[in-house]
């Protein structure tokens, strides 16, 4: 009988844990995102010369140059961009900040994991302010 149980608890645990790993995988995806983006930002402010962020859809990554170092930063297994409408330069889609910290454009970013479900990351234009949410801005 105690077998029973344990089987039937199983079978109800396993794919909730799953569920969870999926939404973590976005969530950690979306807030590593933003918080290169503040960071891109600062560093602009503090070193007086731009940075950029380039998004590389094909390779499920983005690369964070921030002029003293230069990064790439692969999205979680099963995380995919699904949206993206900051301009594209020579075939790859980036925002870059100057040295006052102002964006060259707001955007957003829009991610998707394997369940379907989005998160997305804003950036504000002129003040550069990021946040994330599970709604498409207007």
């Amino acid at each position: 009988m105690a077998l029973a149980i344990l089987g039937i608890l199983t079978t109800i645990a396993v794919p909730a844990v799953t569920g969870l790993n999926e939404k973590w995988r976005l969530e950690e995806a979306a807030w590593r995102l933003a918080s290169d983006l503040r960071l891109a930002r600062q560093v602009a402010i503090s070193t007086g010369r731009y940075t950029q962020l380039s998004f590389r859809w094909e390779a499920g990554d983005y690369r964070l140059d921030l002029n003293v170092e230069r990064s790439t930063v692969k999205l979680p297994a099963g995380v995919t961009y699904v949206y993206n409408n900051f301009p594209e330069t020579g075939g790859t889609q980036k925002v870059s900040f100057s040295p006052i910290g102002a964006p060259t454009r707001g955007g957003t970013v829009g991610l998707k994991n394997k369940k379907g479900s989005r998160l997305y990351v804003i950036l504000a234009p002129a003040t550069g302010r990021v946040r994330v949410s599970p709604t498409p801005p207007d």
